[in-house]
């Protein structure tokens, strides 16, 4: 079978020339110019929400991150910058002190001030709200406003990752007075931010249209108006880029990057995303709830053959749920094995019957999703599975992924929000996290452990066993850790964001003009 899976997979990945991807600029190109006050992006789907702790999807926080600021600022150097707050301190163990940017305004007029940073991190945990990121900032105690540029933030036992959790998901400022005055339902549709480009239409599985905030505190962006257009298929999403209609296309196939860069208008940028593309793994639906079957599930995955014909080399194989660059990715932890006589047999061992299992997939939610898909597919009915591919809209995921309601298996693209495991494998598997589909006392509470300590040497044990313990159950099987590329006009100067943070703001983008 390992011809058949070999052309399948060079089938599904529509596979261009062979080689290593070159990011090289020849020289000419350099002086390359533009006059344009329009920047167009086209992405791989369409905007779910705009309302930033109702959504964690990378089509949406994109923009999100754009739309609005956070206290923090995690810039593509992977530094932590001043963003609403230009300077805190930790005073003893568990208070910290924020003094924050005075005359920033939201789109709407109104003043931003400690009110609006309380109310936004409040919410994102308040149990009456529902957002998707209510485990963010659970190491929070009470939060003050002690003037309306003084934030103190007390919490529960010391926390020194608490100034990069806010640089992330949940730590978005929203404007309070509009948010109460409006509801949550006007606000997702009509966003106000503080951030470089306000809201100024969105028009469903076509485009959104923002404009450059004229008085952001930190300089107008490079460009009057943005326009992000959702092209699913990957040959119009290319085409449209070499035909000079897109200045900047999301989710550049590996297989097209050559083309791309060949081209004497167009180059690539990439960055080793920092986290990992998995199929999320419903525990409590049988047969995913048996760890034996979802050892069996990983083993028969050949992930090596698909990171080198789906993805011409462009990723690596994991060897758990901690991506490499974290704090405690483990070097010495082999990656996950590729062993489809041991899947049978654990197969055997857990009295699988047959059930089906179903794969539900999107279209370019994440890079080569549904051709990756239909690769495993074919690998795990190698080995026994019954096994079915579903293909899904986004709005359909999204409602899925709010509900917890996923059949068996999806794809999901946790991200490193720290640099750090708490960011990612205990944020998004923790109790109440997106993918909490199973629990495993031992783990809850060497995570929980973690979270709070102080001690990196304790820390980095606690993470190496509850790797043991997620290796065994599966709460996610970890596919790829990819370089994420994008496609770019060679009159555009930008830096990718290694965490999927779309950065548009002067720091890092502009047109290079004549």
């Amino acid at each position: 079978m390992e011809v058949t899976r070999r052309e399948l997979l060079k089938g599904a990945a529509a596979l261009g020339a062979a080689g290593a991807l070159s990011h090289a600029l020849p020289g000419s190109a350099q002086a390359q110019t533009t006059q344009k006050k329009e920047l167009v992006v086209a992405q791989g789907g369409d905007i779910a929400r705009f309302d930033p702790h109702y959504s964690t999807s990378s089509n949406d926080i994109r923009w999100s991150f754009n739309i609005f600021d956070n206290l923090t600022s995690r810039h593509p150097d992977g530094k932590l910058y001043p963003g609403l707050a230009t300077e805190w301190k930790l005073q003893g163990q568990t208070q910290w002190t924020f003094k924050l940017r005075q005359g920033v305004k939201f789109h709407n007029g109104d003043p931003f001030t400690s009110a609006d940073a309380k109310f936004s991190l409040e919410r994102t945990y308040d149990p009456n709200a529902k957002t998707m990121v209510a485990t963010v900032f659970t190491t929070i105690d009470r939060i003050e406003a002690l003037d309306p540029t003084t934030l103190v933030i007390h919490t529960k036992k010391p926390d020194p990752l608490l100034p990069a959790r806010l640089a992330f998901y949940g730590g978005q400022i929203v404007p309070k007075k509009y948010v109460e005055a409006s509801g949550n339902d006007t606000f997702n549709a009509k966003p106000v931010g503080t951030g470089p480009v306000r809201f100024v239409s969105w028009v469903k599985d076509d485009k959104l249209t923002v404009e450059g905030y004229p008085d952001y505190f930190g300089g107008k962006p490079d460009f009057d108006r943005l326009i992000v257009r959702a092209i699913p298929e990957t040959a119009p999403r290319v085409a449209a880029l070499l035909k000079g209609e897109i200045d900047i296309i999301t989710q550049l196939p590996p297989d097209q990057g050559e083309r791309v860069a060949a081209n004497s208008t167009t180059r690539v940028a990439g960055a080793l995303y920092a986290g990992l593309y998995v199929l999320g793994v419903n525990s409590k639906r049988p047969p995913l709830d048996n760890p034996l079957v979802k050892q069996a599930l990983s083993l028969a995955i050949d992930r090596e053959l698909i990171v080198k014909e789906l993805w011409k080399g462009r990723g690596i194989v994991p060897s758990g749920p901690i991506a490499k660059g974290d704090n405690h990715f483990d070097p010495k932890l082999p990656p996950l094995a590729y062993n489809p006589k041991e899947a049978r047999e654990r197969l055997k061992k857990a009295g699988y019957k047959g059930e089906e299992i179903i794969i539900e997939t999107t279209v370019a939610y994440v890079s080569q999703d549904k051709a990756m898909s239909e690769a495993i597919a074919a690998m795990w009915k190698d080995v026994g599975v019954n096994v079915k591919v579903e293909v899904i809209e986004y709005s359909v995921r999204a409602q899925k992924n709010r509900e917890k309601s996923f059949k068996g298996v999806w794809w999901a693209d946790p991200t490193s929000t720290l640099g750090d495991p708490d960011g990612m494998m205990w944020r998004l598997l923790g109790p109440g996290g997106i993918t909490d589909y199973w629990r495993d006392p031992k783990f809850d509470e060497l995570g929980n452990a973690a979270r709070f300590s102080v001690d990196e040497k304790f820390r980095g044990e606690a993470y190496r066993e509850m790797t043991k313990v997620f290796n065994e159950n599966f709460p996610w099987l970890p596919v790829i850790q990819p370089y994420e590329d994008y496609g770019l006009q060679r009159y555009v100067e930008f830096t990718p964001n290694p965490n999927q943070q779309f950065e548009i703001r002067r720091f890092n983008f502009k047109f290079r003009r004549a």
